[in-house]
């Protein structure tokens, strides 16, 4: 392959010792640059008398480690593909689906709003920016993630049960997102909390951090002087999420079975908050296996129908 690439032949000035017998008879080859390949691969003028010859393609079969060496004499350059830039979704985009709630059936909505005071929900609505689709049917809830500094980072399309506000899975899947029904392409921005943009209207309370966003809403129906944010996912409570939340008292919320996992994850965020607490409530309380505090708090309702719950939900601190 490399004597392809490098064409090798004898030099046409000058003359070495002949390894073989030992007379100034030998000619080197050399390639287009007048370089001298090896001072033993060539070939001795004295063809009766010695006739040694090893030519380059015989060296270079000799010596694995030589061609591979001459293969990397011009290291290649590697490709830079810049990575294409986050798409975020555009603020026109997002006041459609915010206002579709408005005046179109919201499944989730409809079911909350029964339960909860009714301009206690709407208020939610607004302040989590909770918008609507027509994905999965219609009346499917879109869950916005909106930074600190109003960008748009993503819109979860979820579907739910106007009956009993549970998640329907089938025949759906069991969530897509605007970026992929409004064809955004596949540069999403990186998940950030939902309920993030609410930290800059409400600089001192204290936060809670659940899973589910359906939880969030839930949980900030009833809950006094604290602000409910959701991750998305038991694994998504990271510190990159977290970082908004720097210096600011918070408390852990997990669901049922997820308790020591967020012991050890809240340990090792510790050094981000002013103060973390989590809350034990679901290992003691919990009816079914994956529950969250959302579900205890419609299971008790009415017993807690108060205006606020108080936030001594079996708290420890980290």
């Amino acid at each position: 392959m490399l004597v392809k690439q490098y064409t090798y032949q004898l030099a046409k000035r000058g003359k070495w010792i002949c390894p073989q017998c030992g007379h100034k008879t030998f000619v080197c080859y050399v390639d287009s640059n007048n370089n001298v390949l090896n001072e033993g691969v060539g070939k001795c003028d004295r063809a009766n008398n010695c006739a040694y010859h090893y030519p380059p393609r015989q060296y270079f079969d000799d010596n694995k480690g030589v061609l591979n060496a001459m293969q990397s004499r011009r290291p290649s350059r590697p490709t830079y593909r810049p990575q294409p830039p986050h798409v975020y979704i555009d603020p026109r985009m997002f006041k459609q689906y915010a206002v579709a709630t408005m005046s179109h059936r919201n499944n989730l909505v409809d079911f909350l709003k029964p339960r909860f005071d009714e301009e206690s929900v709407n208020q939610r609505v607004k302040d989590y920016y909770i918008g609507t689709s027509k994905q999965f049917g219609g009346g499917s809830t879109v869950f916005f993630q909106v930074d600190r500094y109003g960008k748009i980072h993503r819109g979860k399309i979820m579907q739910y049960n106007p009956r009993n506000g549970k998640r329907v899975k089938e025949p759906y899947p069991k969530f897509t997102t605007v970026h992929k029904v409004e064809n955004l392409g596949d540069s999403l921005p990186p998940e950030c909390l939902f309920g993030e943009h609410l930290l800059k209207k409400n600089p001192i309370i204290t936060v809670a951090i659940v899973e589910s966003e359906k939880t969030a809403i839930i949980a900030d129906l009833v809950f006094g002087d604290c602000l409910t944010l959701a991750c998305g996912g038991c694994g998504k409570l990271t510190r990159s999420m977290c970082e908004p939340l720097r210096g600011r008292d918070v408390i852990l919320f997990p669901d049922n079975g997820k308790y020591e996992e967020w012991s050890e994850k809240g340990k090792n965020l510790r050094s981000l908050f002013g103060r973390l607490r989590i809350s034990s409530i679901m290992e003691h309380n919990a009816v079914n296996p994956g529950d969250d505090i959302g579900d205890l708090i419609l299971q008790r309702f009415p017993t807690w129908a108060v205006d606020l719950i108080p936030l001594d939900l079996e708290l420890i601190d980290l």
